[in-house]
């Protein structure tokens, strides 16, 4: 399967998760169908496109960051990095809800963490935090 294709398929997928999250944070089937349905299916999805070459991994692919970029030239590194981002995004926004709800913390203050997880990662876990110790 080309790495656009399974890119468009992974954008939309982990959408399941992003919904699941903010609209049925506290469903019973939430946190597994996130955790043990769509993120390891994205991990299965980035074993297979990284499986092809884990034997030639070189350390140094990221020691600088030209063979960083270097190493992003081909579109299936690029797209299992993609679906890196996704699987790890989507597991600290679970990470989220759960954390939240466990603290008692404000549905609308986790759930707005959320959107900033998704599209800027570690920003919405510095939200969440700043708003867990603002309880205090």
């Amino acid at each position: 399967m080309e790495p656009s294709l399974i890119f468009k398929i992974c954008n939309s997928f982990v959408l399941i998760g992003w919904i699941l999250l903010l609209f049925a944070p506290k469903w019973k089937l939430t946190q597994n169908i996130v955790v043990y349905g769509v993120i390891t299916l994205l991990s299965l999805v980035y074993l297979a496109l990284i499986a092809p070459t884990i034997l030639n991994f070189n350390p140094d692919a990221f020691s600088t960051l030209a063979n960083v970029k270097a190493l992003f030239q081909d579109d299936a590194a690029l797209t299992a990095g993609w679906v890196h981002y996704l699987a790890f995004d989507l597991f600290v926004g679970a990470y989220i809800v759960r954390q939240g709800i466990a603290v008692e913390m404000s549905r609308w203050k986790y759930s707005l963490c959320l959107p900033f997880t998704f599209m800027f990662g570690p920003i919405g876990l510095l939200l969440f935090f700043a708003l867990k110790f603002s309880k205090r």
